[in-house]
């Protein structure tokens, strides 16, 4: 039987020889689609897959912001850094209209901003215009912004309103991280009198020009958007393209942007308890302690 096979060989082995880079090809194309059937089989792989052609599309510049359903998706395992007081700095100016008191921010994030305000040059200051929100200042907030959006669009019915009015605040029941984790600031950079640098739009200002990267700006405008970005980016922090003013460590923007779909480290610093009381979920280490409610 053996001689029989080799005798075989010997009398076809030039047009296997011949055949044989097809015969490769066809059992790695054969490889391939097993493989690619079994990856795709897995919900979880076909969403891994999704979010990082996503980030891609974004890094690529295809895309100028990242999809709100695709930040939600990314996972958070809090590593429970506690929250606590923003202490003043020389070097930091704190827009106390738009503060919530107790200014509270989780504690790495503020050795982030204490660093950057260390590097910043005399006349030059670090403006603090928003740091960690309660549920309730949220709830507040958005409440606010939808009877403002009514007022100002009459006969436009609640459910519409509550859609823009996501674009302009937080949603308290959303899902997207923030500054209910601890981990988001909004700032700016500020002359000694706590003026603003002329950055085209004013803070929580909306229009075309609200884009961090917006082409309805002068250069001198984005020479100062592109200097605030290039300060916090150098301690971690992303930007979010869509405010200008608005910057993330840890939260799931933060981990979205970076391309990080299962490091997020910063969720929601409060709980619901019921009957409009929310609880901490995470060490709350202040100078002196508080109750807020």
């Amino acid at each position: 039987m053996l001689e029989y096979i080799l005798e075989w060989y010997e009398q076809h082995k030039a047009a296997i020889m011949a055949k044989l880079p097809y015969f490769a090809a066809g059992l790695i194309a054969l490889i391939i689609i097993i493989w690619l059937i079994w990856y795709f089989k897995s919900k979880r792989r076909r969403r891994h897959l999704r979010f990082h052609l996503h980030h891609m599309a974004y890094t690529l510049g295809l895309r100028k912001i990242m999809s709100r359903r695709y930040i939600s998706k990314v996972h958070v395992h809090d590593n429970f850094d506690p929250l606590v007081d923003f202490l003043p700095h020389k070097h930091i100016i704190f827009n106390n209209v738009t503060l919530e008191e107790p200014n509270l921010i989780r504690r790495e994030v503020l050795f982030k901003i204490y660093r950057i305000a260390d590097r910043l040059p005399e006349g030059v200051n670090l403006k603090i215009y928003k740091t960690f929100r309660s549920r309730i200042k949220m709830s507040e907030g958005f409440e606010h912004v939808i009877s403002q959006i009514v007022a100002e669009n009459p006969g436009i019915g609640r459910h519409e309103a509550m859609k823009l009015a996501k674009f302009k605040t937080e949603d308290p029941k959303g899902s997207l991280g923030g500054h209910e984790t601890g981990g988001a600031v909004d700032v700016a950079l500020c002359n000694n009198e706590g003026v603003d640098f002329d950055y085209g739009t004013k803070f929580h200002e909306y229009n075309d020009s609200t884009f961090t990267y917006s082409r309805h700006i002068t250069k001198a405008q984005l020479k100062n958007r592109k200097k605030l970005v290039k300060l916090m980016k150098k301690e971690g922090f992303v930007n979010f393209p869509g405010e200008w003013w608005h910057f993330s460590y840890g939260d799931r923007m933060w981990a979205a942007y970076k391309g990080k779909r299962n490091g997020g480290i910063y969720g929601s610093a409060e709980t619901d308890m019921g009957g409009g009381k929310y609880g901490f979920t995470i060490p709350v280490k202040r100078t002196v302690y508080e109750k807020r409610w």
